[in-house]
């Protein structure tokens, strides 16, 4: 397709994503919205502004272009933040613009994680599953046991049946991804545990980068759903623990119906001491074809409530001392079975068993997994931890962002990061911007040419009483404070706060049914339209920069060969030029 068809051809697509409502749904990737009713939100705000001029975005631009006319590159655009962020909803809308409305220019989904194994809300825009004893730890905490990566979490196992599946097009009503590769990013503490991927029963095994401590698998065939296992090098102690573990749970599933029957028989024989032994309490037994279930197999895929997620690591160190204590006993029981029948099977199967589990088990730790494709085209990753605040991705908490991103270095990022720092007493500006200066510092180092959008914080509400709220007045004073860091670092601002409609929207937003109860958190419709606004305004910044293009000179064409003629028309010619001779 020449240059000028497909800047004819982008031209089509950003001009009907930017339709009146009414016409939406003729423009593909749209979405029936009608902002009008909302008469509340200023729409003359939603632009992308530049307080110090737009010379910092070129880079940007220029990858766009070359992908945009030439077919050519990858762009990568990140979008961090906090609750917002981990739901996926806002920022999974405006990466469904992204692919629906420029067809084939999906490069991958970006980076992924398991958020249920951590027991916390799993993104919106793709289900995730898991098996086994796993714990966690995350930036907002205060005490981050693991060191962290770009995603700001991590999720640690020992269990010998651990697992981890990402269903990518769990939502979606046709499929949209279609990944060759995956980079799953994490450790084993001794080297004693290998990630394998599972693609069509077949163990799949990645090759290790020990410098950045991560996987590369390829997989042979493009895949949305992505299952991982986690095996020992020790294959034999893993099947003893995995079987021990087993056992545990059925006797500890008979005991507890035991306890049951016996609990309601003996209320039942109370007072009634005549009853003959035939009607004594019978303890309950288990059908052999019933197969009992595993609790701690039940997957988790939760969506976004509205609520930040604060997860007691404790209940989970718990959870596994308690798994622990009936391994011992299965152990005990098994040593005492063996013991009493003969004593010199103590000595050997029991003895090598015991051996096995008791030893210490293998440990692997996981921070992130990297889907992408080889194609050209735009990946756009969301990273959201509930709660979190710009310090929370500094260094000290998250060490491993560089190690990471050296596989994912962002062209454009857009920082979603302050509604949780605003969201105090008493607002610093300055030490936020300071914040800001020191995260800034450390992308840049990974990319200088990285680009930066700021979106203001949201209108939101303090709570004072059980059902009382009060306006917030942080909001401005974030804002500007969004403003003055963004003109330092020439960056760009979408100022959601003042599209919103300014101080004390977010009440109209909720009684349109557009945000939560808690006068901080969206609904879906909320992040929808908003996901829309931005992509209007992000496409329109793009368009300003095509029409600004210096006009290129039309190409002549190269000059043709001249024909070969007959040699009788040639001496025609020749004859006739000839002068004619006079008397």
């Amino acid at each position: 397709m020449g240059g000028f068809k497909k800047l004819f051809f982008l031209l089509v697509l950003c001009l009907a994503a930017l339709t009146s409502a009414k016409d939406l749904n003729i423009a593909p990737g749209s979405y029936p919205l009608d902002i009008s009713k909302y008469d509340f939100i200023d729409t003359t705000q939603n632009v992308l502004l530049f307080p110090n001029g737009n010379s910092a975005f070129e880079p940007f631009f220029k990858k766009m272009d070359t992908l945009v006319f030439e077919n050519r590159g990858q762009v990568r655009i990140m979008h961090i933040g906090g609750s917002h962020l981990q739901a996926d909803v806002i920022s999974g809308r405006i990466r469904e613009h992204l692919i629906k409305e420029y067809p084939g220019a999906n490069a991958g989904r970006g980076f992924i994680f398991p958020y249920s194994a951590a027991k916390t809300n799993t993104p919106s825009t793709y289900g995730s599953y898991y098996k086994g004893i796993w714990d966690m730890s995350k930036n907002v905490l205060r005490e981050v046991k693991k060191p962290l990566g770009v995603l700001g979490i991590a999720v640690s196992t020992s269990d010998p049946r651990a697992e981890i599946s990402i269903l990518l097009d769990r939502y979606n009503n046709e499929p949209m991804w279609g990944e060759t590769k995956f980079r799953l990013f994490g450790y084993s503490d001794n080297g004693d545990v290998l990630p394998v991927l599972r693609v069509d029963s077949t163990d799949i095994y990645g090759v290790l980068d020990s410098a950045s401590q991560s996987y590369l698998f390829t997989s042979p065939r493009p895949i949305d759903s992505i299952q991982i296992q986690f095996r020992w090098i020790d294959s034999l102690q893993q099947a003893t623990v995995a079987s021990f573990i087993a056992d545990s749970l059925v006797l500890d599933s008979i005991a507890r119906a035991n306890a049951d029957s016996t609990q309601a028989d003996s209320a039942k024989a109370s007072g009634d001491s005549a009853k003959s032994n035939a009607d004594a309490p019978k303890k309950a037994t288990i059908p052999q074809n019933i197969a009992l279930p595993d609790p701690s197999n039940v997957a988790l895929d939760s969506m976004f409530q509205g609520e930040c997620d604060v997860l007691d690591t404790a209940c989970l160190a718990q959870e596994e001392a308690a798994n622990n204590k009936m391994i011992d006993g299965a152990l005990a029981a098994a040593a005492n079975d063996s013991a009493a029948t003969d004593s010199t099977l103590l000595d050997s199967a029991v003895v090598d068993s015991a051996a096995l589990v008791k030893r210490a088990r293998p440990r692997f730790t996981l921070t992130g997994i990297l889907s992408e494709t080889d194609n050209p085209g735009i990946t756009y990753t969301s990273v959201g931890i509930n709660g979190a605040r710009v310090p929370n991705y500094y260094k000290e908490v998250c060490p491993r962002i560089e190690n990471e991103l050296q596989f994912y270095k962002p062209d454009l990022i857009i920082f979603a990061i302050g509604i949780n720092d605003a969201n105090v007493e008493h607002f610093d500006a300055k030490g936020f911007s300071a914040n800001y200066d020191t995260l800034i510092t450390r992308f840049k180092a990974i990319n200088p040419n990285v680009a930066f959008i700021f979106e203001t914080n949201n209108d939101m509400y303090r709570k004072v009483k059980k059902r009382r709220y009060v306006q917030h007045p942080n909001g401005e004073l974030a804002r500007q404070a969004f403003f003055a860091t963004a003109q330092k670092h020439k960056a760009a601002v979408w100022d959601k706060f003042s599209i919103m409609g300014g101080l004390g929207s977010m009440a109209k937003w909720e009684k349109a049914d557009l945000a939560k109860g808690d006068k901080v958190h969206f609904k879906l419709a909320g992040y929808n339209l908003l996901g829309d606004m931005f992509y209007k305004a992000f496409i329109n910044a793009y368009m300003e920069h095509i029409a600004n293009l210096p006009a290129q000179e039309p190409v002549a064409p190269p000059p043709q060969p001249a024909k070969a003629e007959p040699a009788a028309k040639s001496a025609q010619k020749q004859s006739a030029a000839q002068p004619t001779s006079t008397k």
